[in-house]
């Protein structure tokens, strides 16, 4: 599978691409800081798969993920977060995400929601919050 990794740490990045590339036998073909780069990035559609940080600088991933399908509503979008008490189900499905990994289990997570994709399914957390009750 071809990935692209999107977020601002430079220390995540590197260690989930070789996370993806020596223990999942996946290729990262590419990786940006944010949603500005990445919008940049001309072989996106080549990617299988693009994970992309919800807290960014410049772009953050909602906006990023709406601005990149309308370009190519092909692209399959795993939203990554640290934040579980800050992001909402409703949020990420309306902005076009295929699915959601929190990054403190993300090593655990991430081959099945690769597989959940694969077939065609969603996949959040059970323990997403459906929507900000304020």
């Amino acid at each position: 599978m071809k990935i692209i990794i999107v977020d601002d740490s430079n220390v995540f990045k590197e260690s989930i691409k070789y996370y993806l590339e020596k223990m999942l036998s996946h290729e990262v073909i590419n990786m940006a800081g944010n949603g500005v780069e990445f919008l940049k990035i001309e072989d996106s559609y080549e990617a299988d798969v693009i994970l992309m940080d919800i807290e960014m600088p410049l772009l953050n991933g909602f906006e990023t993920a709406k601005r990149a399908l309308y370009e190519n509503p092909a692209l399959k979008l795993i939203a990554i977060t640290n934040y579980s008490d800050r992001v909402y189900l409703v949020d990420l499905i309306s902005a076009g995400f295929k699915a959601c990994v929190f990054k403190s289990n993300i090593y655990q997570e991430l081959e099945k929601v690769f597989s959940k994709l694969h077939s065609k399914k969603l996949c959040f957390p059970k323990n997403i919050m459906l929507m900000n009750n304020q």
